[in-house]
């Protein structure tokens, strides 16, 4: 069992190749809701949940911006709307090449 396997929410480690899928919801963390780290989330973040996904994914400022370009700013409307996750590297926790997921349109 790979350790990504082990976590409540969708990690970068678990996206090995260009992902289709249907987003089916957005939300801001509740008040009570904690990171893997213990921690609370920081209020900008967005968990958003997938059909046919077990895990939700803590998206980024970044990965929201994406999703907004081809979406829109109300996160009511993404549900249902396609994008593409993909693997990649970011800088992150002082790392220049952390790995990270990012969004795309949907391939065809």
């Amino acid at each position: 069992m790979k350790v990504s396997d082990t976590s409540i929410y969708l990690e970068a480690a678990a996206i090995t190749k260009d992902t289709p899928v249907t987003i089916a919801g957005a939300r801001k963390p509740r008040s009570d809701e904690k990171g893997l780290d213990g921690r609370p989330f920081n209020p900008t973040c967005v968990i958003l949940s997938y059909e046919k996904g077990t895990k939700e994914h803590v998206a980024c400022r970044t990965t929201q911006k994406q999703i907004r370009a081809l979406h829109g700013n109300d996160m009511d409307d993404w549900k249902g709307k396609k994008i593409t996750l993909f693997p990649d590297t970011c800088k992150a926790f002082g790392n220049a090449f952390t790995p990270c997921i990012r969004v795309r349109g949907r391939q065809l």
